[in-house]
């Protein structure tokens, strides 16, 4: 078997933006709020992610295991639009904002099944990290031209106006 064929993902084309697996949002999310807490947020983004780099990009855990290199989140900004509660059903889009050769900038956007509205947003920038040398390194070829792919497929998403925006008070 070729090294190739081992990678997981695929070459394209992308979705715009790429739709994840619907989940539901369980009771043991729900905080003293009566909605779900940010921890469960957080969560529900990282594990789509996971789904994202693993079954899209081929840059997940199949990956990391086979030539020890793994993303790194490094700075992630969360937007909570709307309240979750109990039963609610979502979804988790992905953009690719930019990329260089060890980076990535993606927007990752909860979307309730129901309203078909952002309840959440998390603007990440991920690094490429050797996990022996806990360093960065270029993503391998391959990925390369994947991520160069998405981001010409992601040209014309329209971000939520949330991204890049920084945590100030207004006066």
């Amino acid at each position: 078997m070729s090294k190739n064929s081992q990678i997981t993902g695929h070459d394209g084309p992308y979705d715009s933006p790429v739709k994840l697996p619907a989940k539901k949002v369980l009771k043991s999310w729900i905080d003293y709020n009566g909605h779900m807490n940010v921890a469960f947020y957080t969560m529900a983004i990282d594990k789509s992610l996971d789904i994202f780099l693993e079954k899209t990009l081929g840059l997940g855990e199949s990956h990391a295991n086979k030539n020890d290199q793994g993303p790194f989140v490094v700075q992630a900004n969360f937007h909570y639009l709307n309240e979750m509660k109990y039963k609610d059903k979502f979804f988790v889009q992905v953009t690719l904002i930019d990329f260089d050769e060890k980076k990535m900038h993606l927007c990752l956007e909860i979307i309730s099944e129901e309203k078909q509205i952002v309840m959440a947003i998390s603007e990440q920038l991920m690094l490429n990290v050797n996990l022996i040398k806990r360093k960065t390194e270029p993503y391998p070829n391959w990925a390369l031209k994947r991520l160069m792919l998405m981001k010409q497929n992601h040209k014309n998403v329209k971000l939520p106006p949330n991204v890049g925006r920084k945590i100030l008070i207004k006066k």
